[in-house]
């Protein structure tokens, strides 16, 4: 299949994909939280909010594997593509197994620190050693994943993932009926499922590709774990990085509140993680052409697609969460029947900061695609760590919960600002081409959106108004970036896909 038609496919198929996943996911907590209660869903927010991260982290996990991978389909080489793959997963089971040993070291630390309510120690814990399985399978569970993106196997990926959304749910209804403890249950449902996902996608892909079998001891070769060592190691520091960011914030709202704003906080993660699959909807379709358009030595071609994937990913986002930001404080009512105190603010922040992160995301694609992955992890990386210490300040000084959020805010923004001078310098990047096409090109479609959602939120006071302000705002957002956001190339290329898939089926 052509390149061009193949990203096409694996996008329309994520998108369909990322619809259905956030769907069944936002259902599934209005059961949750019925069932365990605000209490009991804020414990296992604070113990076990690195859940809701497991598909981030996975495909992050999966990128420097994937980079190799695809680089190495750029070479057509397949005994390369063997031995890569072995190696990372060698690799990648090491670290699980250090992970794992390492959080059951500083387990009793952790229950000594956290304020979990009376009686709910003994279930803490359990919630604890539960994470701890998610955390294993999910390391061991990334360079099979990886290597289906390299493959451009995104179909079988959704409908894992799609399985595992319906089984969510499945499980989130069952826990009203049940009479043991539904905390427990639902950590061991969710630890069950993690397994569930490893083995499907191991059978699958021990069937299929040929670089897919367990290590040989022939193929451990100490030059490739070295090489596929930089970038693990250093991938393993920026997603250390994001969840101890996101587990760092749960446990401090935790030490100045309690497990009752928790579950707020624990909400706005729920959102950022259902979000956060529309948005690698794009990565993982055009990544893989980006790696193999840097193994053939096409710099120029790799930072064109690394724009592109930045300038799509953030127009479409903004243009779908947008009027969701605006309407945020009716969807949650909608969606939760009684809204923890403080969610409405973590949710609006979070989803604003998810919008600014994507205007730079493709970037990262670009540093990984090149290799220059050290400096690039610590600049970025660290920055978002320093979210902790200027929360905790916040905090102390008597600032309310929410501020948290705002500091969450202007840190993931100056992350985003640091990527373009940093690729500029290290990949040849042109920082006037980037502004154009990503900035200035979406800037009126994402004011006509933001116009246009807010006035029908003021305006209007109807039943279900966030839906039709979600319609509104995504047709006249639409239309904008038709108009002004895509290039005469782009247009062309969507009026005969609309005329040749669309109304010729419609007549």
């Amino acid at each position: 299949m052509e390149p061009a038609k193949r990203i096409i496919l694996n996008t329309s198929v994520q998108y369909v994909r990322s619809f259905i996943y956030m769907v069944l996911t936002l259902f599934s907590t209005r059961f949750i939280l019925s069932a365990l209660g605000q209490s009991d869903f804020g414990l296992y927010s604070v113990i076990g909010s690195i859940v809701m991260m497991l598909g981030f982290i996975t495909s992050s996990l999966a990128s420097s594997t994937q980079r190799f991978l695809s680089y190495t389909h750029g070479l057509d080489d397949k005994q390369e593509l063997r031995h890569i793959f072995s190696n990372a997963l060698l690799l990648h089971v090491t670290i699980a197994l250090v992970l794992v040993l390492l959080m059951v070291v500083i387990e009793p630390f952790m229950m000594n620190y956290l304020r979990i309510p009376a009686g709910r120690l003994e279930a803490g814990v359990f919630v604890y050693y539960m994470v701890t399985i998610m955390i294993a399978m999910t390391f061991i569970t990334s360079p099979i994943r990886a290597l289906y993106i390299a493959r451009e196997n995104i179909v079988y990926v959704s409908v894992v993932e799609v399985t595992d959304a319906v089984l969510r749910l499945v499980g989130a209804i069952s826990l009203a009926y049940i009479s043991w403890d539904s905390l427990k249950v639902y950590a061991f449902l969710m630890s069950s499922l993690s397994v569930f996902n490893l083995l499907v996608y191991m059978i699958y892909a021990g069937a299929k590709y040929d670089e897919c079998h367990f290590p040989r001891i022939e193929e451990i070769k100490k030059a490739y774990l070295k090489k596929l060592t930089g970038f693990a190691v250093w991938n393993v520091y920026a997603v250390g990085s994001t969840v101890l960011r996101t587990q760092g914030l749960a446990i401090i709202i935790n030490r100045f509140f309690g497990t009752v704003v928790n579950a707020s906080y624990g909400i706005a993660l729920q959102i950022s993680h259902a979000i956060s699959f529309i948005a690698l909807s794009i990565l993982n379709s055009i990544n893989p052409q980006l790696m193999k358009a840097e193994g053939r030595g096409d710099r120029k071609q790799m930072l064109k697609l690394a724009t592109m994937e930045s300038k799509y990913s953030y127009m479409i986002l903004s243009l779908v969460l947008i009027p969701v930001m605006i309407e945020i404080p009716q969807i949650l009512m909608f969606w939760l029947g009684r809204v923890p105190e403080y969610a409405v603010e973590f949710c609006t922040c979070i989803v604003l900061a998810f919008i600014l992160d994507q205007s730079t995301i493709g970037l990262t694609s670009a540093n990984q695609a090149i290799g220059r992955i050290r400096n690039y992890t610590l600049l970025v990386s660290t920055i978002r760590l320093m979210i902790l210490p200027a929360s905790w300040i916040c905090l102390y000084i008597g600032y309310p919960a929410h501020s948290v959020m705002i500091v969450y805010i202007i840190f993931e923004l100056l992350c985003g600002v640091v990527r373009i001078p940093f690729l500029k310098y290290t990949g040849g990047l042109d920082v006037k081409d980037y502004c154009r096409n990503v900035f200035l090109k979406t800037l009126l479609p994402i004011i006509g959106n933001i116009v246009v959602s807010y006035a029908i939120s003021q305006k209007l006071d109807i039943p279900y108004r966030f839906i039709l302000t979600e319609c509104v705002g995504v047709s006249v957002g639409a239309a904008l970036i038709y108009l002004f956001a895509l290039s005469a190339a782009e247009k062309e290329w969507l009026n005969h896909l609309i005329k040749t898939k669309v109304l010729r089926r419609i007549s």
